[in-house]
């Protein structure tokens, strides 16, 4: 549904308004291509070399049975939208501003099931509900635009708010959630939990104890029941997820006569991360006194002088807000420069220029929340010419 007010009457006199429409939304999308293919009925796999059984002089593979649901269903998200297009002064000001709500049912996700009840000890299935809310203002302004200048700038902010409001395969009302988010080190540990009542992935950590000086202390955690022993029952969720509070866009474009120039920064604020490098490879176990060799650790060993991994503190989750520079060009047309005949254009472009953020890893943007080692992004520097006959 669209309602363009500016065009009743009791708009019309307001000479600054130029355009001005409200927008109602709603809609239902599905969502299965989600893990792995044909979920739903059995299937066979060929196993792995080191799997092989031996038969007269010669090694077969093995097919091995998948782990199925034949329950599952498509995910589906309900969606609610209210929305404001407006502009001004000729549109040289315009923009929209959009409330929005996502309900999302039989969620899907893999979770981590008991010993026997299925062909596998992970299994796609369908898990709960889970809720978004949030706003996003964008605003665009064309502050010169004549013959031989333009300038223009926009931008946009987004807020966001996740929650679980269901969970339905919870072994009892006293389990804390899901356990998910596998990490590197140690055998079958994770650093997430899905709960009801909190955000998507969720750290399920234990609280870090820090000396005087602010040093975290080795093995030393809250005791969070005061039982005496630390256990997984001290184990708490951080007051933080992967899901940033607020994302940020800008951008800028300028021309003048034959230049072009332009960038692009995009931000986002409030999420967080855990560092599985600094937790696997930043203490001096990691050195390789039981490997026969040395190894590398990281710098954060000087920070903590860990002898032994401490893989569940919290002290590895880190703030990952960041600004990034995406794209920065200048650009200058030459026109037809070769018997008049031949148009040449000159572009210079910068990607993933700048990176400001308080993260110690490599990429405060990391998809899932946790950074085990992914391959950085590149910056990239490039001429691009262009010829027109």
């Amino acid at each position: 549904f669209a309602w363009r007010m500016s065009e009743e009457g009791f708009f019309k006199d307001i000479q600054a308004l130029s355009f001005l429409k409200l927008r109602l939304g709603w809609g239902i999308t599905g969502q299965q291509d989600i893990y792995s293919d044909y979920p739903y009925i059995a299937n066979y796999s060929e196993g792995t070399s080191t799997a092989q059984y031996l038969f007269g002089d010669t090694y077969y593979y093995v097919l091995r049975p998948d782990g199925y649901d034949p329950n599952i269903k498509w995910e589906e998200t309900m969606s609610y939208n209210v929305g404001l297009d407006f502009g001004f002064h000729n549109n040289r000001w315009n923009g929209s501003l959009d409330f929005y709500k996502k309900i999302t049912t039989d969620l899907l996700s893999v979770i981590p099931i008991p010993a026997g009840t299925n062909f596998t000890n992970q299994l796609l299935t369908n898990v709960g509900s889970m809720e978004n809310t949030g706003a996003e203002l964008t605003l665009n302004y064309v502050a010169i635009d004549n013959e031989s200048t333009t300038l223009e700038f926009g931008g946009n902010v987004t807020v966001n708010k996740n929650e679980i409001t269901k969970l339905n395969v919870l072994a009892n009302d006293d389990d804390p959630g899901i356990l998910v988010g596998g990490i590197a080190g140690g055998v079958g540990n994770t650093i997430q939990i899905q709960s009801v009542g909190f955000p998507t992935f969720t750290y399920f950590t234990y609280e870090q104890v820090y000396a005087e000086d602010g040093s975290p202390i080795e093995g030393e955690y809250v005791d969070q029941n005061g039982d005496g022993v630390i256990n997984p029952d001290d184990l708490i969720r951080f007051d933080g997820n992967p899901a940033p509070d607020m994302f940020l866009g800008f951008f800028a474009n300028y021309t003048h006569n034959k230049w072009t120039a332009g960038m692009s920064v995009r931000g986002e604020f409030g999420g967080y991360v855990y560092n599985n490098v600094n937790s696997s490879l930043g203490n001096y176990f990691n050195v390789g006194s039981t490997k026969g060799y040395l190894a590398n650790m990281t710098t954060d060993y000087l920070n903590t002088v860990f002898q032994t991994p401490q893989y569940l503190s919290d002290y590895y989750v880190e703030k990952a807000s960041y600004i990034r520079l995406d794209n920065i060009y200048v650009g200058y047309n030459f026109g037809r420069v070769i018997a008049d005949k031949v148009g040449l254009a000159l572009t210079a472009i910068v990607q993933n220029a700048l990176v400001v953020s308080s993260y110690s890893g490599l990429d405060p943007e990391v998809a899932g929340g946790i950074d085990n080692n992914f391959y950085p992004r590149p910056r990239t520097y490039g001429l691009n010419l262009n010829l027109q006959f």
